[in-house]
Order: structure tokens, then sequence, then C-alpha cells
């Protein structure tokens, strides 16, 4: 079996699938959700990962979306 060393993997070394990591309510309402950036998706998906088993979630980065 072919080891893989490129994605985004958990602390036992199972890689996770970045499309199924949950989203919590303040990601919908931050501008960023929108974007295009892959780093900075990314790292987004990393902060919602890291914090997955919290009660809260809490983000540094986050940018409330202008609603017209």
């Amino acid at each position: 079996m072919e080891e893989e060393i490129n994605g985004f993997f958990d602390d036992d070394g199972k890689k996770i699938d970045l499309n199924n990591i949950p989203k919590p309510g303040l990601c919908t309402l931050c501008r960023r959700d929108d974007w295009d950036d892959w780093e900075e998706n990314l790292l987004c998906a990393m902060n919602r990962w890291d914090q997955k088993d919290e009660k809260e979630f809490e983000c540094g980065m986050f940018e409330k979306k202008e609603f017209f």
C-alpha cells in the first residue's frame, strides 16, 4: 500500500475530507466563506476541525458579510 503524503490529516494520520468538516453558523455569516482562495479556505477548515468538538466556535478572522 502506497503512503499518501499530501492532504489534510488528523493526529492519527487519517485523511480528512475538507468538504465534510461541519461549518458553524458564524462561518456562513463571514465574508471569507465565499472566497475562492484555497489557502484561506484551508486555514478556515483547520480552525473548524480544531474546534469541531467544542461547545462554542470562535474565530479571530471573522468579518461579517455586508447584506444589502
